[in-house]
């Protein structure tokens, strides 16, 4: 009996809680804040925070001749393209990632972002664990 009262406790503890429904937001409603940990003009709206692990997924949206230097996550980060275009540089090797398009980043691996004259790009980011960016060579505000 207490091995099932253990179980059942698990599972009511991972169940999302049931009064709280999907959140839907339309394209216009979407607050868009400066990041202070990107060089200017990049911006972000974080969709989603594990309140356990503090994995995120956020839109990020950066503006043409954008450059992101070369820095790493201290967790796994997963890009997918949802507009434009974004040159992703990494042992300085370049691939071009379209709207469709993703990449699967490791925990720790340098790599860079360019949108150069391309226009904006927009992409949903995950992380595997909490936000941060590492070893950036920028002044930030």
């Amino acid at each position: 009996m207490k091995g099932l009262l253990a179980i059942a406790f698990l599972f009511s503890a991972a169940a999302p809680a049931q009064d709280q429904g999907p959140r839907v937001k339309q394209r216009a409603e979407i607050d868009w804040k400066a990041s202070g940990s990107m060089p200017p003009t990049a911006e972000y709206h974080l969709i989603y925070e594990d309140p356990a692990t503090h994995a995120v997924q956020t839109l990020v949206r950066l503006p043409a001749n954008y450059s992101l230097p070369s820095h790493s996550h201290t967790h796994d980060e997963t890009m997918l393209i949802l507009k434009g275009k974004v040159a992703f540089e990494k042992d300085g090797h370049t691939t071009v990632l379209l709207a469709g398009s993703y990449a699967v980043v490791p925990a720790g691996m340098i790599h860079s972002l360019k949108t150069k004259g391309w226009g904006a790009c927009e992409m949903l980011v995950s992380l595997n664990g909490p936000f941060d960016v590492k070893g950036l060579k920028t002044t930030l505000p």
